[in-house]
């Protein structure tokens, strides 16, 4: 896959990102799954909001980000992605960005990321592996 297709964005402006997410919120969903691949990369140019800041901002109900386990396309080149540090997901939660944060690769590789989480034993996370995708829990 080109490198190009991940910059890809459905709406160059918060204007052109209404007319697609108010109709969710008039069929009645009540939260929104706001995925992109780095929670904090800007949506939109002139605002740090990223998809699920920008979302919440335009409709007012909860949103989820989405992005965590740092550079997800490296396990297609065989390598191990970089965990990534929860101080700027720290920032954006008590700014209100977002209301949740969806975490799935980070438990995919290990079972005890919450509990180390939790306890402050960042420096034994462990970056993402192409591996984990074929062990089942």
């Amino acid at each position: 896959m080109e490198a190009w297709a991940y910059k890809f964005k459905m709406a160059a402006t918060p204007q052109e990102m209404e007319p697609w997410l108010n109709p969710l919120i008039d069929a009645g969903a009540d939260i929104l799954h706001c995925s992109q691949r780095r929670f904090w990369e800007p949506e939109l140019d002139g605002s740090d909001l990223n998809f699920a800041g920008r979302a919440k901002k335009l409709t007012g109900p909860p949103v989820v980000t989405v992005g965590l386990s740092g550079e997800s396309t490296a396990v297609f080149r065989s390598d191990s992605s970089t965990p990534t540090p929860l101080d700027e997901l720290a920032r954006r939660f008590d700014h209100g960005d977002f209301d949740l944060m969806a975490v799935g690769r980070a438990l995919l590789m290990d079972q005890q990321w919450l509990q180390k989480v939790h306890e402050g034993r960042s420096d034994e996370w462990l970056g993402f592996r192409k591996s984990a995708l074929t062990v089942l829990h």
